[in-house]
């Protein structure tokens, strides 16, 4: 091995303490001030700031080298050493550092990626080439070694988007009403506002279990590394809805069976328990207060429209299953003009009056069967009228892909549509002269029928 003269390798332990230092610094000044600037997502600015900084920093640390005049030859056999002992002792070092480099080209796991590995949960704070930084949902930071997440089975839940679906499971007893239950977990998915409306909830029966009937919930939600607090508002909601209907959840069942030899113990507690239970005559017996009513099941009220009279168990449960029970007080807004016509209403108790905010005349009544917004749903266009309740109202609400699903389940109720928009042809004109001043319709358009208009319009609609 070569003398190599103290000063130079002070010189060169000053230029790796120099060359880590500026490279520290770039990759700060990248990944904090530059990079944000451009509008490079998290994940990706972190292994570009990376990978750009120690690249710059490896030739920066020979450019130094060279210019001070230190001759890289005499630290050959040095750097051979080194390499040996990296080969014998630095095995996990360099395991980690390849691992790294893995990590930050394929960017399958990046910063701001919330992943589940071995039972963990967390947020991807920062790769470094050895490791990566995990910070848990209790605020706990792991320093994981690369090579760790490379070899292991790592779920990324925001691998392409951060929405996602949050499930929550419910068990009853065996003896419950299946499409009440159907209803109740669709209702509660409704009624939860971190719920986005961009999927449609799903209420899957998964089996007979030993307590019970199993059911799954799954709902879509914005951001699924918080899906467990909807699935906690969810649980609260069930539980509550269940209650309301009278449906308590399974809980294990312990049968009791006295033997036949000993009727007279069995008699003697029977007696004693019934006389204990005796209300007395000096004391009110207060376990036969009155409980609060039942709220009434969505397949009720919908068996009290004409058109799903004669639907059995399994149609209702299909039609609840795409819809949901909207509830409003006498003087709220169900929408106004202008609003998206993206859901369809069917008055099921109470009624609603629609009018044009502009023009001074008097609202037109909807009762208890009608229908809601189907034209502007049915032509794929904003509102053109302003719908209020008039007292306390409940209606049956169905998007788009929902109604479109109902008439091809059941084409008679598009017949019943179109005959109930016969009766309002006025109407029909004046929405035809409506869109033709917002230019939404032209006059090639124009059709002296205009029942065969709307038609036409919701096969368009369809095909899309």
């Amino acid at each position: 091995m070569p003398n190599i003269p103290l000063e130079v390798l002070i010189q060169f332990a000053a230029v790796i303490i120099a060359t880590l230092g500026i490279t520290i610094i770039l990759k700060r000044f990248l990944r904090n001030q530059l990079l944000p600037k451009i509008g490079i997502p998290l994940g990706t600015r972190e292994a570009i700031s990376i990978i750009i900084s120690y690249s710059g920093g490896a030739f920066l640390f020979v450019s130094i080298l060279q210019a001070i005049g230190i001759n890289l030859d005499s630290f050959t056999v040095l750097a051979g050493g080194v390499g040996l002992g990296i080969g014998f002792g630095l095995q996990e070092v360099a395991k980690n550092f390849t691992s790294g480099l893995t990590i930050l080209f394929e960017q399958k796991i990046k910063a701001g990626d919330f992943i589940e590995w071995d039972g963990m949960k967390g947020y991807v704070d920062e790769i470094s080439l050895r490791s990566t930084i995990i910070k848990t949902l209790l605020g706990r930071y792991i320093i994981v070694p690369n090579h760790v997440l490379v070899g292991a089975q790592v779920i990324n839940w925001t691998y392409h988007k951060p929405q996602g679906w949050a499930m929550v499971e419910v068990n009853v007893p065996h003896e419950s009403d299946t499409v009440l239950v159907v209803e109740i977990l669709l209702e509660s998915a409704y009624m939860e506002d971190t719920v986005s409306g961009d999927q449609s909830a799903c209420v899957y029966f998964t089996g007979f279990g030993e307590y019970g009937l199993n059911f799954q919930l799954w709902v879509w939600v914005e951001e699924v590394d918080k899906k467990h607090i909807t699935e906690s508002s969810l649980r609260f909601l069930i539980e509550s809805n269940l209650k309301q209907h009278g449906i308590r959840l399974a809980t294990p069942r312990l049968g009791v069976w006295y033997p036949a030899q000993l009727p007279t113990q069995t008699e003697t507690l029977s007696t004693e328990k019934n006389d204990q239970e005796t209300p007395s005559a000096d004391f009110p017996h207060f376990s036969e207060s009155i409980t609060p009513s039942r709220p009434v099941a969505l397949r009720n009220l919908l068996r009290n429209i004409n058109y799903f009279q004669n639907c059995s168990e399994i149609e209702l449960k299909k039609l609840i299953e795409i819809g949901y029970r909207k509830r409003l007080q006498a003087g709220d807004i169900l929408y106004r003009e202008g609003d998206p016509g993206d859901t369809f209403y069917i008055i099921l108790s109470g009624s609603v009056e629609y009018y044009v905010e502009k023009l001074k005349q008097t609202p037109t009544v909807l009762k208890v069967g009608d229908f809601v917004g189907e034209l502007s749903l049915m032509l794929g266009i904003r509102r053109t009228v302003t719908v209020r309740a008039r007292e306390e109202s409940t209606l049956f609400a169905i998007n788009k892909y929902g109604f479109s699903s109902l008439l091809k389940e059941q084409p008679h109720l598009y017949e019943l549509i179109v005959v109930e928009l016969g009766k309002a042809q006025k109407e029909l004109s004046q929405q035809q002269q409506q869109l033709r001043q917002l230019g939404l319709l032209n006059y090639q358009e124009l059709d002296k029928n205009p029942i065969a208009w709307v038609q036409r319009q919701w096969e368009k609609l369809l095909k899309r």
